[in-house]
């Protein structure tokens, strides 16, 4: 199986770019997300409104690039709760939220807006 690729924000913060400027090049129409998650879709129920707001709430590195995949895992994390997800469906549940970087693994790799960034060295010049 292939080695998952890595995210340009972290290739950026380990300076892999230096040691190889055509790996950013080849990168360079990558789509970035430029707002928040945002408000439930208007075909949710209560239920799945709440639950939107409830993991939208965890997932403060949540982005409207996201929102799909959120939608998907609200949808089957009302079915788990309501006890109507068959253990196939759990395991959907559990990659989908996996995803989203609410497992402790998966929280480790996310690249949160702001966090993460080293502080200014102010001896860069001279390297």
């Amino acid at each position: 199986m292939a080695r998952p690729r890595k995210p340009t924000a972290a290739l950026e913060l380990k300076g892999a770019f230096k040691k190889d400027p055509q790996r950013k090049t080849a990168r360079k129409g990558e789509p970035k997300p430029d707002g928040k998650i945002g408000v439930a879709p208007d075909a949710f129920d209560a239920a799945e409104v709440a639950l939107w707001n409830e993991l939208a709430g965890y997932g403060f590195w949540l982005t409207d690039c996201d929102r799909l995949m959120l939608e998907i895992a609200v949808k089957l994390m009302v079915m788990f709760r309501k006890n109507t997800l068959d253990g196939g469906g759990i395991s959907k549940l559990i990659a989908a939220l996996a995803k989203l970087g609410f497992s402790p693994t998966d929280r480790s790799k996310v690249q949160a807006p702001g966090d993460k960034e080293p502080p200014a060295d102010p001896f860069a010049a001279f390297k």
